[in-house]
């Protein structure tokens, strides 16, 4: 019997993990019947969840009202949350979503972000969850397009529709994790290209990203939906950090 290729790696994994146990890659603790794959239960328990206080529009952690950023220069979203600190445990999940292609991990990241959403947001509030596209260069390349797989667990469990030919990437820019605060600015300018400009026309949207970093992506993409004309457009990331680089 031929096994097919997928059936085959994941009976390797089966031999080379009864052999090797599989270790939680926060800690290293061997792992045994694990809620999350890849790390221990102790480790998912400590991730760390951003709570209020927040700028009521950015919603970057320990600030009363708004922040100094957004009172000089107001984004053009009306108000962005994330869901937990860009460290630790969330990190390491999200390098092995994103980079090492472990897609099992999409329906635990799909449900800490439902658990765990901010009081202030809700789903039933938009008419469409909005992924941030990636070039098709880079689907090809990785395979799937992380945000769209969270947001379509998402849609699944909220039935709030997902929209995902509206907005295309239309420049293949250089990974935004591998420049600079200044470099990141300009590398996704122009990046982004309206393709269904009348879906999204008097709707509300609900952007959303896997990691905010400076906010750079998510401001390209918020600029260009603008010009569709949409009611409104409101931002929410799994992931961000506190002290871009």
């Amino acid at each position: 019997m031929q096994l097919r290729p997928a059936i085959f790696h994941q009976t390797i994994e089966t031999v080379v993990s009864f052999i090797f146990p599989a270790q939680c890659r926060v800690c290293e603790k061997v792992l045994g019947i694990e809620t999350i794959p890849y790390v221990c239960d102790t480790c998912w328990d400590n991730i760390d969840v951003i709570v209020p206080p927040w700028c009521n529009i950015c919603g970057i952690p320990n600030t009363e009202g708004m922040c100094a950023d957004c009172a000089t220069k107001p984004p053009q979203y009306g108000k962005l949350r994330t869901i937990g600190i860009y460290h630790g445990t969330l990190q390491h999940l999200i390098h092995l979503y994103k980079f090492e292609k472990r897609t099992n991990l999409v329906k635990h990241l799909g449900q800490l972000i439902i658990t765990n959403l901010p009081n202030d947001l809700s789903f039933d509030e938009y008419d469409y969850i909005l992924p941030i596209p990636i070039h098709k260069k880079r689907l090809r390349e990785r395979g799937f397009n992380q945000t769209a797989l969270i947001a379509d667990h998402i849609s699944k469990m909220s039935n709030n529709p997902i929209l995902t030919n509206a907005l295309i990437r239309e420049k293949n820019t250089s990974p935004q994790s591998s420049l600079d605060r200044e470099a990141r600015q300009t590398n996704i300018i122009g990046a982004f290209a309206l393709q269904r400009s009348e879906v999204i026309r008097d709707k509300k949207l609900l952007v959303l990203d896997d990691v905010y970093t400076t906010g750079a992506t998510v401001r390209e993409a918020v600029k260009v939906l603008w010009n569709a004309d949409p009611m409104e457009i409101d931002v929410l990331t799994l992931a961000r950090t506190l002290n871009p680089v």
